[in-house]
């Protein structure tokens, strides 16, 4: 028992030591630009794969392996410094929410570039000579790489403890982080300052990667754990502060370790039951800071405060020919292209849930591909298990289930924990439900549910097993859905979520209740996202984690981005525009993905009220055009204030 719980703090300080180290960089980051930087664990991958195009399967000495973990580090710097010139640098006096969708739409385009670069295969590296054998105390067995690795971060962190605490350099950043307009007149190039922090963070994940590299094989996706658990520790230590970070790192560690020792059968579920207790109960952390939350710029554009708007006639014209022109599809497409189609309609139902919370009550959700996923797995059980119920019942109760777990999230949320928080808290469920699904055998753990059937509507009489048949079904039923949610949010219900968007503190004042006017904004949000997941079920006959994952979740926020979120039908266009890109690019491996992130990336940077923005700024221009050349073929003897007001009288 005692050589077990040796190993278990052994295993618990190695893998707290490796979570710090991606930790270390985001909070950097964040207390500096107030960025919560989710391409972090891109760059940790990034520098993974740098270093392995190095090392390649030979076997390096120590000092070579970690002089190649910080050449990997250096490159990593070297694309922190390009990132923050073209990226982090344009979105420092933006809405935060914009900064976190976009940092986002990075880590896309990082995992893009890898698929295409180095492949999906996965890959591994051997230990440095002397660490490739285990160490032996008495009658123990110890892991010399997991205690360099300890050793490693406490070597960092010192490092950083000094510098930050103790050295001119600490008290510089600390200074350009709370007083930067200080800084400036004493003479400081701020600019410069938070550029070499911005490098020195991307070099820390890219030295990271490197550096733990041995420890995991090599794959597009060997960041994204990270990238969770690093967030993790920064919320339980306290954003923006290095101390915290190091303790939130040690304990995630050690109840990792706890959880495989005493409940081996659910593997990694205790993390998210802390990190649980520490967002409701302590969300400013175990240090809290000063920068633990940023505030909304008062440097949005207009369009940005004023909430979705709509011009109803233009946008009914258009829909209308929209939807004809989708029923006559399955006449003349094929089975691909009808397939993309139904997915496209499902996809733009989402997206428009999605729209609910950020469009309308200015809440952002990064994991709400897990209301999408229960709406899936309870629609695809139901149909394998239960084929009697009706169609339409099964999907009335997607509807309640997702309203039902996006309440209860609410109801204990939304009273403490807004913003970044509430960001981390809905990564939080989506991972969870994925690793529920996973423990599951009746819900296929990683095989999902295969050969879901197709219903049939036997009220009604219509046999929904043929694509086209469904296809048309999908096509009516999302019609309907759309026009309930426009008379929801066009009416009282949608003008308190735009005024507790706009001014929540002004609301309350009137009178209005902000935390059940969310909760109910959650619940219908969680609904709509669920019945989509229902529809998709069928339509595609299999679901699988993938419905829960990263890029799962990404879907919603890029269509809703891309077509504008400042507009009812915004979301629905940019599905449109989405299905159309992922369609072209379907058959090149990593493109697809690289191409998703590249564009988020350039709706957030260059249009961020999306297609349906840059086409009423278009619109604008012109009528302001025609109405200049209309006052240009006015005389200066008419413009005049006398003749004016001579006319005026005469008519």
């Amino acid at each position: 028992m005692a050589t077990q719980m040796i190993l278990a703090v052994l295993n618990a300080l190695s893998m707290g030591m490796a979570i710090f180290l991606v930790a270390a960089g985001i909070t950097l980051i964040f207390g500096l630009l107030k960025i919560l930087n989710m391409a972090q664990g891109a760059f940790f991958m990034i520098g993974a794969y740098l270093a392995f195009s190095i090392i390649g399967h030979q076997q390096l000495s120590l000092p070579a392996f970690i002089g190649v973990a910080l050449l990997a580090g250096l490159a990593v710097g070297l694309l922190g410094l390009l990132t923050d010139r073209l990226i982090l640098s344009r979105l420092r006096h933006v809405d935060y929410h914009y900064m976190l969708i976009a940092t986002f739409a990075l880590m896309m385009v990082c995992h893009g570039v890898v698929k295409v670069i180095w492949g999906v295969n996965f890959f591994s590296v051997l230990p440095p000579k002397g660490l490739d054998q285990p160490l032996q105390i008495g009658t123990i067995f110890l892991s010399r790489y997991s205690v360099f690795v300890i050793a490693a971060g406490l070597v960092t962190y010192a490092i950083l403890e000094i510098a930050i605490h103790r050295l001119w350099v600490g008290k510089l950043m600390q200074s350009l982080a709370s007083k930067p307009w200080m800084c400036a007149l004493l003479g400081i190039n701020v600019s410069l300052g938070l550029t070499l922090s911005v490098m020195f963070a991307f070099f820390l994940a890219g030295f990271a990667g490197g550096l733990m590299l041995p420890l995991q094989s090599l794959s597009p996706q060997l960041g994204d754990a990270y990238l969770l658990y690093g967030f993790f520790a920064i919320i339980i230590g306290g954003l923006g502060n290095i101390r915290g970070a190091m303790l939130g790192a040690i304990l995630l560690g050690l109840v990792n370790s706890l959880n495989t020792i005493l409940l081996p059968q659910w593997p990694g579920i205790a993390i998210y039951v802390v990190l649980a207790v520490f967002l409701f109960f302590r969300p400013e952390g175990l240090f809290p800071s000063l920068a633990a939350q940023p505030e909304d710029s008062s440097d949005q554009n207009e369009a940005a405060m004023s909430g979705p708007v709509s011009h109803r006639k233009n946008w009914f014209r258009v829909g209308s020919l929209l939807f004809v022109a989708a029923l006559s599809l399955p006449f003349w497409a094929d089975g691909g292209l009808l397939y993309i189609a139904g997915s496209a309609v499902i996809y733009a139902l989402f997206a428009l849930s999605w729209n609910i919370l950020f469009g309308y009550t200015g809440l952002a959700s990064f994991g709400h591909a897990a209301f999408f996923a229960i709406g899936a797995y309870f629609t695809g059980v139901m149909l394998r298990d239960w084929p009697q119920v009706p169609f339409l019942l099964i999907l009335l109760g997607c509807g309640v289930a997702g309203a039902l777990v996006a309440g209860l999230l609410g109801a204990l949320a939304l009273r403490r924990l807004a913003g970044i928080f509430l960001a981390v808290l809905t990564i939080a469920l989506a991972e969870v439900t994925r690793l529920l699904i996973s423990y599951s055998d009746f819900l296929g753990r990683e095989d999902g549910l295969v050969g879901i059937p197709r219903p049939v509507l036997d009220g009604l009489g219509i046999d929904l097993s043929r694509s086209s048949s469904y296809y048309w079904f999908l096509l009516v039923a999302v019609a309907l859905l759309i026009g309930m949610l426009w008379w929801i949010l066009h009416g009282r219900f949608g003008r308190l979520l735009l005024i507790t968007r706009q001014d929540p503190d002004r609301a309350a004042f009137l009178g209005v209740n902000v935390i059940r006017v969310r909760t109910m904004s959650f619940m219908l949000s969680g609904a709509v996202a669920a019945i989509a997941g229902g529809l998709y079920a069928p339509w595609a006959r299999i679901v699988t984690l993938e419905q829960v994952s990263f890029l799962a979740s990404t879907q919603p926020v890029l269509n809703a981005m891309l077509g504008g979120v400042h507009s009812f039908w915004g979301p629905l266009i940019g599905a449109g525009i989405f299905a159309a890109l992922e369609y072209g690019t379907r058959t090149f491996v990593g493109l697809s993905e690289m191409m998703m992130g590249a564009l988020l990336l350039l709706i957030i940077l260059a249009a961020p009220n999306g297609v349906i923005g840059l086409w009423r700024a278009y619109t604008t221009a012109k009528r302001a055009g025609t109405t200049d050349r209309k006052e240009g073929s006015v005389t200066p003897e008419e413009k005049s204030p006398r003749r004016l007001a001579d006319g005026h009288s005469q008519s």
